[in-house]
This record gives C-alpha cells, sequence and structure tokens, in this order.
C-alpha cells in the first residue's frame, strides 16, 4: 500500500501530483482493508524510536535527573526556576553522576533553532492544565486556552491553526451547492480532500489507518508517536510540524485515561528531542479541538425527522426535503433543506438536541428549547445580540446591545461559560468558515452523536466532540519558545508563533 501523505509536499509542479497520487493509492487501498489492519499492527512491532526514561530517577522542586542511558546513574538533568518551569538542561560529561554542562535554553535564539510543532487530536483544556500543574511538561511556558471553531472539528479548526484555505464542508461528506446534491464520504475522506492542510505539514499519517485506530487505538499511537521521532531524526528543515489523528481515537475508546497516556508519551517524545539537540531546539504543543468524555450513543436524528413528515435525501428540492449527513460520530449534526425554521422546531423536540441554528438573510438564528437568540454583524468584530424568551447561549450580557467578539471571547473563557465565544463561532459557521456550509446546524447534548450507523455498531464512544461547548471546544496551545497569553482562538495561533520565531507559520510553505 502506498502510504498517505506523511512528507511536507511541495505546492507547486511534481509536489502536488506526488500528494495527489498517494492520496488515490490511499483511497483504492480501502479494497484490501484485511491488509492495511496487518500493515499497521505489524508497524507496531518495530523497534521503539521513543526510548527516554518515563519517569527521572530523582526528582525534587527545584531539579528533575535522568538516566538515559541505563546505567543506574543519572546522566541528563532539568533545572527549575522559581516559577517551577525547566529553564536550564544539563549533561553528565564525566560519568559521576552529576551535572558538567548546563544549558539556559531560553538563551537560545528562536529564530535560530529548530521548531518542533506537535498536533495533538482531542485534547481537553482541563486534562492538560491538571497534567501540567502536577509538574509536567515543565520545559513548556503554561498553557493558553485555545477555542476552536464550531463546528469544533479537525478539518476547520486546523485550516485555521495553519492559516490556510477553508474547507468545503465540515466534513468529508457534505451538500454542495454548486452540484446541489450530497457529494464525498469514504473516498473523498481516504483521498484527504477536506484536508488541505496536509500539503503543508510534514507528517500526517496514512488515511486509511483512521478507521482501524477506533478499534485498535493503542497499535496506532504507538506507531504514530515512533513515526514522529523518525521523521524528526531525518530533518532536513528548520520547522517540522506533526499532526497526530491517532490521539483522537484513544480518546474516543479510552476518555480521560487515554487523554493522560497520550501526554504522558509525547513528554518522554520531547524529552528526547531536547536531550538528544542539547537543547537546540524549540517545541510547541497544541490540540485542535477537546472532547467531551462523556459516553455516548446515536441521536437517530434520521428518525425522528421521519417520523416528522420529512423526507430524507441527498438532493432536497421541496420543503419537507432534508438532507441528513451523518458520517463521523460527533456531537453535532449538518442538515440542509429549504425550510431550516421549521426543521429547527422539530430537532428541538429530541432530547439529544441542545442547539439549533441557521442563517436568515445577514442574521444567524440560534433556537434552544425554551428561548431564541438573533446574532447580527457587519464585520465579523463587533455582534447584537438579542434573545426572546430564556437566553440560548446564557451568555449574561444585555440584551440589544453591541458587544466586541474579542472581549466576549476573554470573559467567556473566564467565566467558563458553558458556550464559549459563542455569537463569533456561529456567525461565522454559517456566514465565513467553509465553503458548504449547511442550512441548519444542531449541537447535540455530549450523551449522544450523530454519524454513520454502521461505524457506530463497531465503535463504542467514550468520548467525542464536535459541539459549541465548553467540554467539545475548549483545548490548550503551550510552546517552549515563550510566554503566550490566552485565550487564543485556533486562528491566532499562526500569528502568535510568527511574533515570537520572526516567520511564517507554518514555515517555508
Amino acid at each position: 500500500m502506498t502510504r498517505a501523505v506523511c512528507q511536507r509536499n511541495d505546492l507547486h509542479g511534481n509536489g502536488i501530483m506526488r500528494a495527489r497520487d498517494q492520496r488515490e493509492s490511499a483511497a483504492k487501498a480501502w479494497l484490501t482493508v484485511p491488509a492495511a489492519l496487518v500493515m499497521l499492527l505489524a508497524a507496531g512491532c518495530r523497534p521503539a524510536a521513543v526510548t527516554f526514561p518515563a519517569s527521572p530517577i530523582a526528582c525534587s522542586a527545584s531539579r528533575a535527573d535522568y538516566d538515559v542511558d541505563g546505567d543506574g546513574r543519572a546522566d541528563f538533568f532539568y533545572f527549575a526556576d522559581a516559577t517551577g518551569r525547566f529553564d536550564r538542561i544539563g549533561y553528565d560529561r564525566n560519568f559521576d553522576g552529576q551535572p558538567d554542562q548546563v544549558v539556559r535554553l531560553d538563551a537560545v535564539d528562536p529564530r535560530l533553532a529548530r521548531h518542533l510543532v506537535i498536533v495533538l487530536d482531542g485534547i481537553p483544556y482541563d486534562v492538560l492544565a491538571e497534567f501540567y500543574k502536577q509538574g509536567n511538561l515543565r520545559l513548556f511556558h503554561p498553557p493558553a486556552v485555545v477555542v476552536p471553531p464550531y463546528p469544533s472539528m479537525t478539518d476547520q479548526c486546523l485550516e485555521d491553526a495553519f492559516a490556510y484555505m477553508p474547507t468545503e464542508g465540515a466534513e468529508a461528506k457534505y451538500y454542495s451547492r454548486s452540484k446541489r446534491k450530497v457529494v464525498g464520504g469514504t473516498g473523498d475522506y481516504l483521498a484527504g480532500r477536506n484536508e488541505p492542510f496536509v500539503r503543508i505539514i510534514s507528517y500526517r499519517g496514512p488515511t486509511l489507518h483512521d478507521a482501524f485506530g477506533y478499534l485498535h487505538p493503542r497499535p496506532l499511537f504507538r506507531k504514530e508517536i515512533n513515526e514522529v521521532k523518525r521523521i524528526w531524526d531525518r530533518r532536513q528543515r528548520q520547522e517540522e510540524v506533526m499532526y497526530l489523528v491517532s490521539t483522537a481515537t484513544m480518546g474516543t475508546r479510552y476518555s480521560r485515561s487515554g487523554h493522560l497516556e497520550i501526554l504522558g508519551q509525547t513528554q518522554r517524545l520531547i524529552n528526547q528531542v531536547v536531550y538528544e539537540t542539547g537543547g537546540m531546539v524549540k517545541v510547541t504543543l497544541f490540540a485542535d479541538h477537546g472532547q467531551t468524555q462523556v459516553a455516548a450513543e446515536p441521536a437517530c436524528l434520521d428518525s425522528l425527522l421521519r417520523s416528522k413528515g420529512w423526507r430524507l435525501t441527498d438532493r432536497p428540492r421541496r420543503p419537507r426535503d432534508v438532507a441528513l449527513i451523518q458520517f463521523g460520530l460527533v456531537t453535532c449534526a449538518a442538515l440542509t433543506t429549504p425550510s431550516p425554521a421549521d426543521l429547527a422546531t422539530d430537532l428541538l423536540t429530541s432530547q439529544a438536541v441542545e442547539l439549533a441554528s441557521y442563517a436568515d438573510g445577514d442574521k444567524v438564528i440560534v433556537r434552544g428549547r425554551c428561548g431564541c437568540g438573533t446574532i447580527q454583524s457587519t464585520d465579523g468584530e463587533s455582534f447584537r445580540y438579542d434573545f426572546t424568551g430564556t437566553d440560548p447561549l446564557g451568555l449574561g450580557i444585555a440584551s440589544g446591545s453591541t458587544v466586541d467578539g474579542r472581549a466576549l471571547l476573554k470573559s467567556s473563557v473566564a467565566q467558563r461559560l458553558n458556550y464559549p465565544d459563542a455569537l463569533y463561532r456561529l456567525w461565522r459557521a454559517h456566514f465565513a468558515l467553509m465553503e458548504n456550509a449547511p442550512d441548519v446546524l444542531v449541537s447535540l447534548d455530549d450523551r449522544f452523536y450523530c454519524g454513520s450507523g454502521k461505524f457506530g455498531k463497531l465503535v463504542s464512544i467514550a468520548s467525542t466532540h464536535g459541539g459549541l461547548n465548553r467540554a467539545n471546544s475548549a483545548t490548550f496551545f503551550m510552546t517552549t519558545a515563550a510566554p503566550v497569553p490566552g485565550p487564543l482562538r485556533s486562528e491566532d495561533i499562526p500569528g502568535s508563533l510568527g511574533t515570537i520565531f520572526g516567520r511564517g507559520f507554518p514555515y517555508g510553505r
């Protein structure tokens, strides 16, 4: 099987042709599913590339001693500053178990160091913050909260994080306005059609492996974490950007315990990279979105709609026609219909539905069971919000006022509101995020998901994502290069890194 896009491809000439050929090969390889599973499991039998010790042999508030060569004596050291952050590393050069050489990491200019960027799929901010508070990942400056776009789906989140082109739909299967029908699906997913960002990063594993990751997440995660190290060892560029999809599968199957396992192994990888480069590296770590950490069952929106007299079709034309996208197992749903207001009314009779939103002229209507809100904006930066009944977004702001989007981002995160940065995210979801915005977007209760019925029967869902609320959304950003205050939107990541490193991010795309 030809591997899908794993190495960075140039954006011109032969680079695009190589990417296209690799994706087409991956799509054709779906026909040999058993062989692909065997290859995935066999890949996990290769010698591990990540070999750094999981824990130090001695640790205090100011120092951590590691035995890297396994002789029972410390040979690599971290030293903490007054805040507890590791700002120095040391090496034992004369084999006496004590540091003889000390490197001050903050004295290494980010513009001259190599830059390793690790992007994890689906890590909640609260899990990362707790892991950090316990004394882990202390090479990094404190994490910043990141609020992704809505729907909180990988494709949109990473297009923002890489400052790249908008996706065609919310998922690889979507309703196409130009073709007037539902298009895409498994073939487009395998071909990476809704992931343009893979063209400009160093690693994104073969899409063919993704589905198997939900059935056997640990083998895929081990393969990916070691593959990231191998690609880093072959590095030829100043910056390498690695995206691990397997971390989403670990979270989906194992919830919080899976997330903690991911972070522990990622810390080993980062420690090894810093050790082997003598500190001449800066590392950035972030995730695309959060995860619910709540077991979920099917929302059964299709049967609800049929019971309400809707006709499910891939080509909605008549008033009671609706196209319901059922693809990934996520806590949101995208629907297309000539009658969005009526559809929203019927959807809200389901216990699985928290919010339904749709465009009405240049406004976004967002509805809960007991209230209706209207969002207006002329510039995508400030917003007027009116509601009747109970405020469906729970914003606690005066109805009829105009609010600054950035101010609302900060206040909603600081107050841990259930729907962070809600006005901007909802407005953008319908007007300025993807090429084919659905007529109706639904944010589901965390206990329910919408997606492929066949796939859902194979996978038990302990955690997933997609919805508007904080659990689905809030994730993190952190770097060893400099402190970055939050909260951030995903789209702020390129500018933040550009300021620190003095060049565009991703570099050299």
